[in-house]
């Protein structure tokens, strides 16, 4: 093992266990890189997800799904419903979301006032007052066009009923759950037939220095060392294959796994990694990826 490699795998370790004690304190209340108070960021985040969604949507559509009409499930929203009124806002006949944090109820009112000034600056024929209705609605615990739903056992079938859901979303979710077979299994139940996923993943160290200096160092390590850092959320390691694998074996079609971000080098992206990654299936150059597939 070459110095660097010795040094990353020595500093991994120490921040999968600043990793775990923060969880073990915190808790999980810090899904974007920068904190609700930063209004600005938060939302221009949420704008920039819904957009590179649609465009992501119509380029594996061939421009032929819309949003307009669709009962869409986002996976893990986060830290609060921006992006769902902004799916209201275009056009959505009902966003749903599923969380096993109660993260969203936390955003103050004048986070949605922002939102909504800039919705309006950016459409003008956006019906602010519909939304704000909506999301009043919502806040009251009553039946809304915008659902969000916390499940600490992420049952998407008991919370959205089988064949409901025509467009799901996800942004640096997916690689959060135990078990993907498990998730995609509930899908291709909550799913109706003809519709869509467009999974966004990040596959890379979660931890902030570490991400940008060593981004594949999560898997530097043995199975048996990494699961005594084990916390609910922690990143699941899996690689573009195992999703393209897990969709197959539900039965979804047109599979598309498409590299968003890669390293430079793609020598490179194996050096230090466990024996467990070192097969070319695992695509170590994938830093994140987009995921596309069809319920037939």
């Amino acid at each position: 093992m070459s110095l660097r490699d010795s040094f990353f795998f020595a500093a991994g370790i120490g921040f999968l266990t600043l990793a775990k004690a923060k969880n073990f304190l915190r808790g999980y209340s810090t899904p974007k890189p920068f904190d609700l108070s930063d209004t600005e960021k938060c939302i221009n985040y949420d704008f920039r997800a819904v957009n590179d969604w649609l465009r992501n949507l119509d380029g594996y559509s061939n421009g032929s799904y819309s949003v307009a009409g669709k009962n869409i499930l986002e996976l893990g929203p986060g830290s609060d419903l921006g992006i769902g009124l902004t799916l209201l806002a275009k056009g959505c006949a009902q966003y749903n979301a599923c969380d096993v944090n109660n993260l969203a109820t936390s955003a103050p009112d004048s986070f949605y006032e922002a939102l909504f000034h800039k919705l309006k600056a950016t459409e003008p024929d956006t019906d602010v007052e519909f939304l704000k209705r909506e999301l009043a609605t919502q806040k009251a615990g009553k039946p809304s066009k915008l659902n969000y739903v916390v499940r600490p056992d992420f049952d998407l079938i008991a919370a959205f009923g089988k064949a409901s859901i025509d467009l799901v979303f996800s942004l640096a979710a997916f690689e959060h759950f135990d078990d993907i077979d498990t998730t995609i299994a509930q899908l291709s139940e909550v799913c109706k037939p003809g519709a869509v996923v467009v999974l966004d993943i990040d596959l890379q160290t979660h931890s902030r220095w570490i991400r940008e200096k060593d981004p594949n160092n999560i898997y530097r390590y043995p199975k048996f060392l990494y699961d005594l850092f084990w916390f609910r959320g922690i990143p699941n390691r899996k690689r573009p294959y195992q999703y393209r694998e897990a969709l197959e074996r539900h039965g979804w079609t047109d599979i598309s796994v498409k590299p968003l971000k890669t390293t430079k080098a793609t020598q490179s992206s194996y050096s230090g990694v466990h024996s467990e990654f070192r097969d070319p299936c695992n695509q170590m150059d994938c830093l994140t990826v987009l995921v596309c597939a069809r319920k037939p």
